[in-house]
């Protein structure tokens, strides 16, 4: 499948009420669908601290699960009104952390829509981040 989407990710985030800068990427990538459930993939960049990894987003029902492989492997996994442990590789070694899923909201049609996942994400049971993802997706 050749890239036939225009990915855009913002995340935002806020600690100790305090709104950090937003991090954002746009990149091309492929949208497709496959036994009900929506796939986004796309290259990260070295700006988003992921190098040389390719991200793959599952979304389904009240579930989105992010992928990514290559120089950093790690598997997300949000679903609404749950709790889900991972290790999170950042480039000093993997952490673990908690995330808590507050929000999963979706609309796709065709090969453009928009996603929402907002949630809390514990690394160290002390210091807890709230996280707005929202991806745009529109056809190339």
């Amino acid at each position: 499948m050749d890239n036939n989407v225009l990915i855009s990710v913002k995340t935002i985030q806020r600690c100790d009420g305090e709104e950090l800068e937003p991090i954002e990427l746009q990149t091309p990538g492929k949208m497709g669908m496959l036994n009900h459930k929506y796939y986004l993939i796309y290259e990260e960049s070295a700006m988003t601290g992921f190098p040389d990894t390719t991200t793959t987003i599952k979304v389904w029902e009240q579930n989105v699960e992010v992928s990514r492989k290559g120089k950093f492997n790690m598997k997300l996994i949000y679903q609404e009104g749950e709790k889900n442990l991972c290790m999170y590789p950042t480039p000093y070694g993997s952490i673990g952390a908690a995330i808590t899923t507050e929000k999963v909201a979706y609309d796709f049609s065709g090969l453009s829509g928009n996603l929402q996942v907002d949630y809390i994400l514990d690394a160290d049971n002390e210091n807890f981040i709230q996280n707005s993802l929202r991806i745009a997706v529109t056809p190339l």
